[in-house]
């Protein structure tokens, strides 16, 4: 039984076999910062509420969604995480991203539909915001499993 419980906790991660980011910047923001230019309101009290959202005394406010106004102008745009040790909110910048993600639940159904570039799409959007799909397919690993391989980079504009 209590193997189960250790077990158990490993068994619900996604399965995420790579996302590999050329990342070209980091850009740091602080709470009071963020909420300073998303909020229309005074915010004193900053919490962390998960990996993608804080909150500004009462309005939720999404990471990706400052970054997206803040770095308007950088075509490399990526995506944000929020950073609770340090109470800031990282927007990422890069030129490339290769993805790969398995294909073995019923949940997963979402992220493994039955065309690759569609999934592939739905990744983007939380991924790699600006940069280009330049491809996407399924595969078959070691094991027989499906797997979902998606590649992510700024293509030049005549190719657009």
């Amino acid at each position: 039984m209590i193997f189960a419980f250790l077990f158990l906790p490993f068994l619900s991660f996604a399965h995420v076999v790579s996302d590999d980011v050329n990342v070209t910047e980091k850009s740091p923001f602080s709470f009071k910062t963020v909420c300073r230019k998303m909020v229309s309101h005074e915010a004193p009290l900053v919490d962390y509420v998960s990996g993608t959202e804080i909150d500004c005394m009462g309005k939720k406010v999404k990471a990706a969604d400052f970054c997206e106004k803040e770095l308007a102008s950088d075509p490399y745009y990526l995506r944000a995480y929020v950073d609770p040790k340090e109470s800031q909110v990282v927007c990422v910048s890069g030129k490339k991203v290769v993805f790969k993600y398995l294909c073995v639940k019923f949940a997963d159904k979402e992220l493994c539909t039955p065309e690759a570039k569609g999934s592939c799409k739905v990744i983007q959007e939380k991924l790699a915001r600006r940069l280009d799909l330049v491809h996407s397919s399924y595969t078959r690993n070691e094991k027989g499993i499906r797997q979902l391989n998606c590649y992510f980079e700024s293509l030049p504009l005549k190719k657009r």
